[in-house]
């Protein structure tokens, strides 16, 4: 799989150019660089390395460059994730750490040249350096990396922001041994933040206080949510290790990632540039598995397709590209697993699987290939505990607190939208049920409507519901349908968006959670899941349809067809859009959700995404009639496959790291 790439492919692949690929990201970037800022588009960048187009005979030829040149990222719908803070950041630093701020708050990378003229204006309530290796404008000459032997300008602008009143904020996200260059950067600004406790004690060593704040990812751009349809002529390795580097330099590690081919290894490098001859002195079959050089377009679109992220701990390697890499991994539902140990205060501990012993670990992969469903809830477990712990959003208001303007008022959103729950149903046995799966649900910021069709509202026992919580029950004749149900909730509501339980279906305790952090991340008009797995009550089977259990899907209205990845019982509507469109339609008592997903095609280019198939199980009963569905498959239909793990395993999902790991034969992996 790897390739050398001729020079002017190179930049091409690069810049984005005729194939397209990093130009669409260059240009949603640039919409918030300053002007002269985009002039520097002829630099040539892979990641933590830049040189000028004259520079590029040394120290490197363009024939000895193993670039990844196999395979072109698709084109994806992006997120409509928009700046919830009123908070101005001036910012200086990396194109990753940029990202981070952008759709938290206004944030503008500033240039020697613009700067003064934006600090005079009172254009900006912050100023964020941040201590990094490669420089968003290409124009501060690394000052900020070396800040004891930087140019001018990075004083003057240090010197310039101190006369206005603007707060100084020193941002560290490498490791404690970047501190030494960090030091007097830290000691010039008003504040120093790092995200390594290390770094914090090794601050506090030299006499410089410094607060510590969570490592970070963006969730707008490492959601999980992947096209609905592209044409992928090149497969992504299931698994996947950014050790190319380590495998060249350590037999050792070449010997642990070469056991490992036999899962569908792709072995690459995501912070330095490989030399061509130097992969070719790996182990042969690492050589078929090496995929080179690959840019942040790439790496994002790898961990959106691939399963898992293999990474080898070493007490010689500092661990902080380890860490940001394995945020990024597994917010975009590639799980991580580490051979070797970490301390307890690294990130990581919270959301990968850490193995001591190389067979357990290859025991690990071997049934995450094997057992789609045990796949799905670790890929699952791990994507919620990073977007709920380490999303952008916290680390951004941390940082904008240091600003004199900032307060409760300084918002102009929400980082994490509120959910209106709404239930229609006419069955009053069903009550305490709803009840019980609303409070179990695990997101902070909901509240339930019950919407009771019936002529008899004395046969509800409203006692039940805690109006204090945010449950309140609405009572609707009989002669209305389920739609009128659904827009009343949601007209009574007050939430962003409005979820649907059903009262005859299952819902995990993670099931608004995890809707919500997907609608935070991507801030969709419409989500929904597939409806993949069926509980037959009658007969005692849990099973579902292979075909269904898929990566979530991100794609605009005009390719909804049927409702077949947004099914009824799962729909999540942003409220807004629910009131503009009219609602769900009155007056029918069954395809109302069909009905309502023909609106959102005729509008088009609203953005849809559908959910990974867990948290939710369909529930069915011999006698039809008690559906509002009433033409379904039989339990003993030939598409469906047996659940091998309980109803509430499958609902409640995977906490903690398994005890045990054995595979499973007889199952096909996820790619």
């Amino acid at each position: 799989m790897g390739a050398t790439l001729h020079f002017k492919s190179l930049v091409r692949h690069c810049l984005g150019g005729e194939r397209g690929l990093a130009s669409r990201a260059r240009t949603d970037r640039e919409r918030f660089l300053c002007r002269p800022c985009r002039s520097r588009s002829k630099d040539f960048r892979l990641p933590y390395q830049s040189y000028r187009f004259e520079r590029m005979g040394s120290p490197f030829r363009s024939a000895h460059i193993a670039a990844c040149a196999g395979f072109e990222v698709p084109p994806v719908p992006t997120s409509q994730r928009a700046p919830w803070l009123r908070t101005r950041f001036g910012f200086v630093g990396s194109a990753e750490g940029f990202d981070l701020l952008r759709f938290e708050a206004p944030t503008l990378a500033l240039t020697p040249r613009i700067a003064p003229a934006v600090l005079a204006a009172g254009q900006i309530d912050l100023l964020v350096l941040e201590c990094a290796q490669d420089d968003l404008t290409g124009e501060w000459g690394l000052s900020f990396l070396d800040w004891a032997g930087s140019q001018a300008d990075g004083h003057d602008l240090m010197r310039r922001a101190e006369e206005a009143g603007i707060p100084r904020i020193a941002l560290l996200r490498g490791d404690s041994c970047q501190v030494d260059l960090f030091a007097p950067l830290a000691a010039a600004a008003d504040y120093a933040v790092v995200t390594s406790s290390a770094a914090r004690k090794a601050l506090a060593r030299q006499g410089i206080a410094a607060d510590l704040v969570e490592a970070a990812m963006q969730p707008a751009l490492h959601h999980g949510f992947v096209p609905q349809q592209h044409d992928e002529a090149w497969e992504v390795p299931p698994v996947l290790s950014l050790d190319l580097v380590q495998a060249i330099d350590d037999p050792d590690v070449a010997a642990l990632l070469d056991s490992l081919t036999p899962f569908g290894l792709g072995l690459c490098s995501a912070d330095r540039v490989v030399r061509q001859h130097r992969v070719e002195t790996l182990p042969q079959t690492l050589v078929g598995s090496s995929l080179g050089t690959v840019t942040p377009d790439h790496l994002r679109h790898l961990f959106g397709e691939a399963n898992l992220l293999v990474q080898v701990a070493r007490s010689d390697r500092a661990p902080g590209r380890d860490v940001q890499h394995a945020l990024h991994a597994a917010a975009s539902r590639c799980a991580v697993v580490i051979l070797g140990e970490i301390p307890d205060d690294d990130p990581r501990s919270g959301f990968a699987q850490v193995f001591s012993e190389l067979r357990e670990l290859r025991l690990f992969v071997s049934r995450i290939s094997m057992d789609p469903i045990f796949a799905e809830m670790h890929l699952q477990a791990a994507w919620r505990r990073v977007h709920r712990d380490h999303a952008a959003a916290e680390m951004t208001q941390q940082l904008a607190a240091y600003a004199a303007s900032a307060s409760a008022s300084s918002t102009v959103g929400k980082a994490r939208p509120r959910a209106t729950v709404v239930t229609p149903t006419f069955r009053p046995d069903r009550l305490q049920e709803v009840l019980e799966s609303f409070r179990a649900q695990t997101w902070p910021d909901r509240e339930l409507i019950v919407v009771a069709n019936t002529d008899d509202p004395a046969r509800w026992d409203s006692a039940l519901l805690r109006p204090e919580a945010g449950e309140q029950i609405v009572f609707l004749p009989r002669c209305f349908g389920p739609g009128t149900a659904l827009n009343i909730g949601g007209a009574r509501g007050s939430g962003d968006y409005v979820l649907r339980m059903d009262d005859d279906d299952h819902y995990g305790p993670h099931y608004v959670e995890d809707m919500m952090l997907g609608a935070a991340a991507l801030n969709p008009d419409m989500m929904g899941k597939n409806a993949c797995f069926y509980n037959y009550v009658d007969e005692g089977r849990l099973v579902y349809l292979p075909t269904l259990l898929e990566m979530p899907r991100i794609f605009t209205s005009d390719q909804i067809s049927g409702g077949g990845r947004l099914a009824g019982f799962s729909h999540t509507v942003r409220r807004s859009l629910l009131r503009r469109l009219g609602g769900f339609p009155d007056g029918q008592h069954g395809g109302v959700d069909v009905a309502f997903l023909d609106k959102l095609i005729d509008e088009r280019e609203l953005l849809c995404a559908s959910a990974d198939a867990l948290n939710a199980v369909v529930e069915r009963r011999s006698d039809v009639r008690s559906h509002t569905w009433q033409t379904a498959r039989s339990s003993d239909n030939v598409h469906f496959k047996e659940v091998q793990v309980s109803l509430q395993v499958l609902l409640e999902g995977i906490e903690g790291p398994p005890l045990q790991v054995t595979p499973v034969p007889g199952e096909t992996p996820r790619n």
